[in-house]
């Protein structure tokens, strides 16, 4: 029944959710009771955890207004679908030179993670694969670390205080040491390569920058490791850093 409750009042929050979005600049308990069909108590009910973690804000006299928190929110993910449709013909001339998946991961600042937002598969049997919206650790992989490389220092710290193991092969976290030496690398060299031969796995990224500095999330290609061979790592570094510069620079990022 618990369940059941929590449920109704989640679909509750979302339909109220959809009217404040699509109510302008003010509005009234009354103007939303009669647009979500719901009781005046019950949007009263509703809008208190609202308004607790910045969705709502209070207006004058008796009124409210989107809040900070829920425009912050939506910034984010336009910007995300933005790069997203922004990258996909960039992704697509990586793919046709290298034909190994090609993937734009997009840093999630609140989860100290990333998330896949655009991929094109290879076109090989053998393939590593990366599902659409697949959740990243920072730690591990390429597209991981070339994020986790450029963010403030930190920032990086808050992401490696509570390690994981390998998502793939369940190895140990590294040492935090260990971490500072990858980072520097990274830095050093301008893009993030990992291989692990036990589960086949490898990898090329650089970071994507938006037009302030901050990182916007990385681009990189995937293999199983005995195709991405070594020798070819060079190669296909340059090329993805190419890319990644190339889509930080349409989104108004210029190099200091």
């Amino acid at each position: 029944m618990a369940d059941e409750n929590d449920r109704g009042s989640g679909l509750r929050t979302i339909a109220l959710l959809k009217q404040i979005a699509e109510s302008g600049n003010t509005f009234t308990i009354a103007q939303l009771s009669g647009k979500a069909s719901l009781p005046p108590s019950s949007v009263h009910r509703l809008l208190q955890p609202l308004i607790k973690e910045g969705f709502v804000e209070r207006g004058p006299s008796q009124s409210y207004r989107i809040g900070s928190e829920l425009l912050r929110i939506a910034s984010l993910v336009l910007r995300q679908v933005d790069a997203a449709v922004l990258a996909r013909p960039i992704l697509r001339r990586l793919w046709t030179e290298w034909e190994e998946t090609s993937s734009l991961a997009v840093y999630k600042p609140t989860s100290r993670n990333a998330v896949v937002v655009e991929i094109i598969q290879t076109p090989h049997p053998l393939r590593f694969v990366i599902e659409p919206f697949t959740e990243l650790s920072l730690t591990w992989g390429s597209l991981g670390r070339a994020i986790l490389a450029s963010l403030p220092p930190a920032e990086a710290e808050d992401a490696m205080r509570s390690p994981a193991a390998g998502p793939l092969s369940g190895q140990p976290p590294l040492t935090r040491a260990a971490m500072g030496e990858i980072i520097a690398e990274i830095q050093a060299q301008g893009f993030a390569q990992y291989r692990n031969e036990q589960v086949d796995a490898a990898g090329v990224a650089a970071p994507v920058f938006r037009a302030d500095g901050s990182v916007l999330g990385s681009i990189g290609i995937t293999a199983p490791a005995q195709r991405l061979r070594k020798e070819l790592v060079p190669a296909m570094a340059k090329a993805v850093q190419a890319a990644a510069a190339e889509l930080s620079a349409t989104l108004g990022y210029g190099p200091p």
